[in-house]
């Protein structure tokens, strides 16, 4: 007979969490029971020798389950972050971990994806080629890459899973499916694509509007009008895939406002939050929507609630982890077609 399930055909399975990742991983593993998947549940631990080298700790015996493991590549800091997760991926392996399925919201290093300039490093393939040193990594599930050509570095299956869809039913529940006077705005060309679908899943009346920019010198540019449908008077969602230093948000803030807007919303998949971002993003009283994709604790929500708010992942993560451990499963059902 045909298992039906990974834990039928590799025997179980295991979701295993890195410190900044239990929150969520337990919210999906209740997600997952209410669906019958019941998976085992483990969280992973960090040793740290005195010259700051790290350890990792499996507190259980993973031989023979098929682990899906989910860890945050911005936490504590990417760099980090990325050895802690070939080390523990070489750890599954020697425990003789049946397979592994890497779940990581936030991929870092996806901005990379080109040289754009002589004598620099190409990233992206780089971590990928590093992901996939270790043979039991069978499938990679993640957030909206930064470029989606990103999943050709691979040659596992790489699923990439869009925000969009958790900030649409965010924006359906704020504006109670009126959208008559809302408009979408890509803060350049580059997100104008992004922009689309996310306007489209919302309805297809949605307008959308383009921020115009010029490059006038290197690292530096500037914003020259719209091109688009006007939107005064108009509450506007601001939409990309990541917010870094906020930069970009806060010039197309003010264009907006320049161009008569009403309320203006930034949001993003992945908000990073770097160099002051959030005192600048308090300050103007400027309401952000991102997803949860970098762990974040409960005294940071607190202490940024008057103008930070999160779409949780956990839902849909734990229908594609569902679906990737079912043989027969269809991660591709969860996309927007």
């Amino acid at each position: 007979m045909e298992p039906k399930t990974l834990k039928e055909a590799y025997g179980k399975s295991l979701l295993l969490s890195s410190p900044g990742m239990h929150e969520m991983a337990d919210n999906i593993a209740s997600l997952l029971a209410k669906k019958g998947r019941v998976f085992d549940r483990a969280r992973l631990t960090y040793e740290h020798f005195a010259n700051g080298e790290a350890k990792p700790t499996i507190p259980q015996t993973v031989r023979g389950e098929h682990v899906f493991f989910l860890h945050p590549m911005q936490h504590p800091e990417p760099n980090l972050a990325l050895i802690l997760m070939l080390l523990t991926n070489d750890a599954l392996a020697r425990a003789s971990a049946a397979g592994i399925t890497l779940v990581l919201p936030y991929l870092s290093y996806t901005r990379q994806d080109r040289k754009d300039k002589g004598r620099v490093p190409i990233s992206a393939r780089v971590v990928a080629d590093l992901i996939q040193t270790n043979p039991k990594v069978e499938r990679l599930i993640t957030f909206d890459l930064h470029a989606d050509q990103i999943q050709g570095f691979y040659s596992i299956p790489v699923d990439n899973l869009l925000g969009m869809q958790v900030h649409a039913r965010y924006f359906r529940e704020r504006f109670g499916g009126d959208y008559s006077k809302t408009s979408v705005v890509a803060p350049d060309y580059g997100s104008s694509v992004r922009a689309r679908r996310f306007a489209d899943l919302l309805d297809p009346t949605v307008p959308v509007t383009i921020i115009e920019k010029r490059r006038i010198a290197a690292g530096e540019t500037k914003i020259m009008g719209i091109n688009g449908p006007e939107v005064a008077s108009r509450d506007v969602i601001i939409y990309d895939d990541m917010i870094d230093s906020g930069g970009t948000n806060h010039g197309a803030v003010a264009e907006m406002q320049k161009q008569g807007a009403a309320t203006i919303y930034n949001a993003a998949t992945h908000g990073l939050f770097t160099k002051g971002a959030e005192a600048r993003f308090a300050e103007a009283g400027l309401p952000v929507v991102v997803c949860n994709t970098i762990p974040r604790t409960p005294e940071y929500r607190v202490a940024h609630a008057s103008w930070l708010s999160f779409a949780s992942i956990d839902e849909l993560l734990a229908d594609a982890i569902s679906e990737a451990s079912t043989v027969g499963g269809s991660v591709s059902k969860l996309f927007i077609t």
